[in-house]
């Protein structure tokens, strides 16, 4: 079979990237500053001095007492730090390119603006983040940059594979996670025994948690796989709404077992608010 041209599909791909990360950098900034979480010291590290809070610095290191005194934000410098990994794994197949009309991007899209999005927030912590199982994780504006080309590559596993992640770092899984559940707990179980700080973001198209078709409907996998007809979508809509929420409710059980967190974004709904969420559960 032969191989489209690649140099289209590398134009395409390239021209997302510059829109890609001025959205990542206006949702980061939207959630450094409204993010106003609880202070939590940093294990093993000694207090050097106050500094006046940046936009960029960790939220947790806000020493709240101190800035109570003055009209202020004061960050508790210390004299070592250690800087913690943040790897990112998403689903990049053709299930994640599925949008309906109610959203302005399809999932594929909006999983990368908030994996982007999150990497920036951490990075400009002083974090490494990186793509799991692609090289290094680093903050350099090189490694940023190689991250966001790795988010709108096209890969054909709807779940991870062989994946190895350091000890404690932090993990984000971001996903439809659509597949069968006992297929997502092989998949990321071994990934929950390497650290506690895991996340799940289960990124959604509002027709998928809904199913607000009426009438004879076909339904068809973005791969143009299967097809099902169904004769009035109506008859089937309680039944549905009813499997999803059981569908992500183990999901949310999963992911507690594990220690992770769960959360599900809705394409929708602005990914200030996802984004701001997970940057609080982060600084608690």
């Amino acid at each position: 079979m032969a191989f489209l041209p690649l140099r289209p599909e590398a134009e395409r791909v390239a021209a997302q990237v510059p829109e890609l990360r001025a959205r990542a950098v206006k949702t980061a900034f939207h959630v450094l500053h409204g993010a106003n979480p609880r202070k939590r010291a940093g294990a093993g590290e000694s207090f050097w001095q106050f500094r006046e809070y940046e936009p960029g610095d960790m939220p947790r290191e806000i020493d709240w007492r101190q800035s109570a005194k003055t009209d202020r934000v004061f960050i508790r410098q210390k004299e070592q730090y250690n800087a913690q990994s943040c790897l990112f794994w998403t689903k990049r197949n053709a299930d994640m390119d599925f949008k309906s009309d109610t959203s302005r991007f399809n999932k594929k899209y909006t999983s990368a603006v908030l994996a982007l999005t999150l990497a920036l927030l951490h990075s400009h912590g002083g974090e490494m983040v990186g793509f799991a199982g692609h090289g290094r994780p680093g903050h350099s504006e090189k490694t940023l940059k190689a991250f966001e080309h790795l988010l709108t590559d096209e890969a054909h596993d709807s779940l991870p594979v062989s994946l190895n992640i350091p000890r404690h770092a932090h993990f984000y899984a971001i996903s439809d996670f659509l597949e069968p559940v006992a297929d997502i707990r092989s998949a990321f179980k071994p990934l929950a025994e390497r650290t506690l700080n895991g996340w799940m973001v289960a990124v959604l198209d509002p027709a998928e948690l809904d199913l607000p078709y009426d009438g004879r409907i076909l339904f068809e996998n973005m791969a143009g796989e299967s097809r099902v007809m169904i004769d009035n979508a109506r008859d089937i809509r309680s039944a549905y709404q009813a499997r999803m929420r059981g569908h992500l409710e183990d999901l949310r059980a999963l992911a507690e077992r594990w220690g992770w967190r769960f959360v599900v974004h809705n394409t929708a709904e602005p990914l200030e608010e996802t984004a701001l969420k997970i940057w609080l559960e982060n600084a608690r």
